[in-house]
């Protein structure tokens, strides 16, 4: 069977659209319906309704589809298998985080990573949890980094590589001398959080209703950057991961404070368990553990690649 028929399906049936599987392969929608069609005749079963509001796989499609998932991400092993020893690990890598890590913790290691390993194809985007979790479940990245107190996915690999700090962080002007504030008194002033779904923005959000705050003094953004801008100028408060703001700590246009702060979040690392790992992801996911193990810790070296592990 062409492995091509069965990469074509698959991003359909993913997609729910014809065209868009076009645009991304680069055919013309014509070749997309010839190649399901012939994929079709093979398996000897419609694989796939074209409905008002997309396509959507069949019962014979919906069975298809966790093994055409599996034989492709075998081909991809292969390939790189085959293709390593030369030039080292290669291939493609996609990897979801939060925003606070894809912009503050993430860049250093991966610009490292494809200056050594060039062969390697990093992609780099930002989900919450919930999105992360249908990514790795859907095959759309290879791993994702969750930020979450606790993580449970039965269906899924999770790895718990360390915790982000977090501060409570104000604008310079509006710090004052004093014994460290209670809930109720951080309540009495505007907070600025990020949107619904941050762990760690939502439990600050759940203490300070718990201390009697109205709604109205609580802000949601859905960038970093916004949060610290408005707090900068004066807004009222936040709660972020340190390394988010180490920055404007520095240059003094935010103020640490000490606080009453939530516990902070567990870094985890989550990957499919039917998935076949190639060099290139094992690596991008060995030096991905460095960055939260402790100093003393020895760095794990590159895993030789197996043909038996998964």
């Amino acid at each position: 069977m062409d492995t091509q028929l069965l990469r074509t399906f698959v991003l359909v049936a993913r997609s729910g659209s014809f065209t868009a599987t076009a645009r991304d392969l680069s055919y013309v929608q014509s070749t997309v319906t010839a190649q399901l069609q012939a994929l079709e005749r093979h398996v000897g079963a419609r694989l796939l309704d074209r409905l008002p509001r997309g396509a959507v796989p069949t019962e014979a499609g919906a069975r298809l589809l966790p093994y055409a998932e599996q034989l492709l991400d075998l081909e991809t092993a292969l390939v790189a298998a085959v293709s390593a020893p030369a030039g080292g690990p290669a291939g493609r890598v996609r990897l979801v985080a939060p925003e606070s890590l894809c912009a503050y913790r993430l860049p250093a290691l991966l610009a490292d990573l494809r200056t050594r390993f060039p062969g390697i194809h990093l992609g780099l985007a930002p989900a919450g949890t919930a999105g992360a979790l249908e990514a790795v479940r859907d095959s759309t990245t290879e791993a994702a980094l969750l930020l979450e107190p606790e993580l449970t996915a039965a269906d899924l690999v999770t790895e718990p590589l360390g915790s982000e700090e977090l501060t409570l962080l104000h604008a310079p002007t509006a710090v004052r001398d004093g014994p460290m504030p209670t809930w109720q008194e951080l309540a009495a002033s505007d907070v600025l959080l990020l949107e619904e779904g941050c762990s760690y923005s939502d439990e600050v959000a759940r203490r300070l209703r718990a201390a009697g705050q109205p709604d109205s003094r609580r802000t949601r953004f859905g960038s970093i950057e916004a949060v610290k801008r408005c707090v900068a100028a004066g807004m009222g408060w936040t709660v972020l991961p340190t390394i988010a703001a180490e920055s404007e700590i520095g240059a003094g246009t935010l103020a640490a404070v000490p606080a009453p702060l939530p516990d902070a979040p567990m870094v985890h690392l989550v990957t499919h368990p039917d998935r076949t790992l190639t060099p290139a992801t094992r690596l991008v996911l060995d030096r991905l553990r460095t960055l939260w193990m402790p100093p003393d810790q020895p760095s794990p070296g590159i895993r030789p690649a197996s043909s038996t592990e998964p």
